[in-house]
């Protein structure tokens, strides 16, 4: 059947405004999507995930916003620099490294990059409670490596052996190796490039005889420990205790067994012979000639086993007052028991 003519064009022309229509409809979404997408970039909305951004001396504002749009912290570098032209931050932009997050707007982005930062020299790193030495200096090499520096670990554990450090409290440790196992106080250090393996180590001695109160060594005296045998005594019950909460019951497990001159038993003493936490040692482990093994030696390890926190030292000074000799972990919590009997029922 033939169409007229003019029902043909009528068609052909419907056709064309339907593809118009569909057109404008796809422009005005991508628009809107353009619209919300710039007023999220100016405004912010993204993660609040903490990103490290660095400015670098010599950098312009252009590179900086070049580089904030690498980093995925903004979507729009032209738009930030058109912004910025508005803002009385811009000329004022500090060199270092800058904490930022893609949730933070134009505005505070530019607040935060023109304010003092930490130089990019500087290394930042947090050594956790119950680090060992060894973990320690890998930790630093590592924050070190994050910002293109070099850490000897080699030089670092030979100080720690054979440094010399003027403090009361080195001057009494007896041994040779792992002298200062337990003293590389845990905390937040900031380094720089300058400060060697001994300057770093000295830092940290520093921070443990802050922590280490005269309040603390009286009360070492009145329970009859040397501050070795406190600090030694602390770092077990930073590896067994289960969180803070529970270290003065552990302390006064280990306590009762040291006044009824019981083995201490502590599994974290043979995971440091081992070199490694294993979940569960074997009896074999337990069995292992060591000076550190609780397991066949009598009283504290020969030094700490790690360094322990301001909460496991008070711990070790001031235990909670209880009759328990055992305890075990059961579902991610200490069951403490009297006797041999009761810490049998108490297992899994």
């Amino acid at each position: 059947m033939q169409y007229p003519t003019y029902l043909k064009t009528v068609r052909v022309k419907k056709k064309r405004i339907k593809i118009r229509l569909l057109l404008l409809a796809a422009l005005a979404v991508f628009i809107a999507f353009k619209i919300h997408s710039v007023k999220t970039d100016i405004y912010g909305g993204g993660s609040i995930e903490p990103i490290p951004f660095e400015i670098r001396s010599g950098a312009t504002f252009a590179e900086v916003a070049q580089n904030l749009g690498k980093q995925d912290i903004i979507t729009y570098p032209r738009l930030f620099r058109l912004y910025s032209r508005f803002s009385a931050n811009t000329s004022n932009v500090q060199f270092g490294v800058h904490t930022l997050t893609k949730a933070m707007s134009y505005n505070q982005i530019l607040a935060e990059i023109s304010e003092i930062a930490v130089p990019s020299d500087v290394v930042t790193v947090t050594i956790p409670e119950g680090s060992e030495i060894s973990q320690t200096a890998h930790k630093l090499a590592d924050a070190f490596l994050q910002k293109g520096l070099s850490f000897d670990i080699d030089a670092f554990l030979q100080q720690c052996d054979n440094g010399d450090f003027d403090f009361d409290f080195i001057s009494q440790i007896k041994r040779k190796q792992n002298r200062l196992e337990g003293y590389l106080f845990p905390a937040t250090y900031t380094i720089t490039d300058e400060m060697s393996e001994h300057d770093i180590i000295f830092a940290m001695l520093s921070a443990f005889e802050r922590q280490y109160t005269e309040e603390f060594a009286q009360r070492a005296k009145e329970i009859n420990l040397s501050t070795d045998e406190v600090i030694t005594l602390a770092s077990i019950i930073e590896r067994e205790g289960a969180g803070q909460d529970d270290f003065k019951t552990v302390s006064s497990v280990f306590h009762n067994r040291l006044k009824n001159q019981m083995k201490l038993d502590s599994c974290a003493t043979v995971q440091y012979i081992l070199g490694e936490r294993k979940q569960v040692i074997s009896t074999a482990d337990t069995r292992i000639s060591s000076p550190y093994n609780t397991y066949i030696n009598f009283g504290l390890p020969i030094g700490p086993i790690a360094s322990p926190g301001a909460a496991a030292i008070e711990a070790a000074l001031y235990p909670a007052d209880t009759d328990y000799l055992y305890f075990r972990l059961n579902e991610g919590r200490h069951v403490f028991s009297r006797t041999y009997r009761e810490h049998q029922q108490a297992a899994p």
